[in-house]
C-alpha cells in the first residue's frame, strides 16, 4: 500500500488511476470524474483549481504542483448548471481567502497520509523499545533497536526504515515489544 507523509498540513487527492475530465455545463471548464475532490480544469489557462475547506487553491501542474491559493477564479465557476450536483462548489463562490497552503499530494491509486506537525518527536514507552511519534493524529511507532516505523491503518501493520517508504506488510512480525502496549 502506498504511504505519503508530510511534515506540514498537507491533504491527499486520490485519482482513480490517471485523472479524468469531462465538461462542466456550458461553463467552459472541465471537471475531474474520478475523484471524490472538486478539482477544475480551466483548458482555455491550463490551471487547474481544487476546493479545499471553502478555499481555492491552483496549480498548472496537478501531479507536481506546486499548489498555491487562488487570486481570481475562472468565470465558468458561476455559470456551473444550477442543480444539487454543483451546490457545494457554487456555496464556495468567491471562496475564503486560503489562510495558509497545505502541501497537495496527488496520487493515482489508494493510499494513506500521514502528517506530522513537524519533524517527528518521539514518546517512549515504558517498559519496551518502541516510542510513539506524538506529533501525528496516525498510529506510529518507531522501534529504535530495528530503526524501523511502524504504522497501523485498515488495521493492518506496516513497517518501513524512513518515511518516505518503502513500507511493507508487518502484521505477521511485529516485534514482541508491541504486545506490551
Amino acid at each position: 500500500r502506498r504511504m505519503l507523509a508530510s511534515q506540514s498540513p498537507a491533504v491527499m487527492v486520490i485519482f482513480m488511476g490517471e485523472p479524468r475530465f469531462k465538461p462542466a455545463g456550458d461553463s467552459g471548464l472541465m471537471y475531474a470524474i474520478n475523484t471524490n475532490w472538486d478539482v477544475f480544469l480551466d483548458p482555455s489557462v491550463g490551471r487547474y483549481y481544487l476546493l479545499n475547506e471553502g478555499s481555492w487553491l491552483t496549480t498548472a501542474d496537478l501531479d507536481k504542483g506546486p499548489w498555491t491559493a487562488s487570486g481570481p477564479l475562472p468565470a465558468g465557476l458561476s455559470r456551473l448548471p444550477d442543480d444539487e450536483n454543483w451546490s457545494d462548489v457554487r456555496a464556495a463562490l468567491p471562496g475564503v481567502p486560503a489562510g495558509s497552503v497545505p502541501a497537495v499530494l496527488v496520487t493515482h491509486e489508494p493510499a494513506e497520509l500521514i502528517v506530522l506537525n513537524g519533524a517527528p518527536e518521539f514518546r517512549p514507552i515504558p517498559g519496551t523499545a518502541l516510542m510513539a511519534v506524538a506529533n501525528t493524529e496516525s498510529d506510529l511507532f518507531y522501534n529504535g533497536p530495528e530503526k524501523q516505523f511502524y504504522l497501523l491503518t485498515a488495521g493492518r501493520w506496516f513497517k518501513a526504515a524512513a518515511l518516505t517508504g518503502p513500507w511493507s506488510p508487518a502484521s505477521a512480525a511485529l516485534p514482541d515489544d508491541f504486545k506490551k502496549i
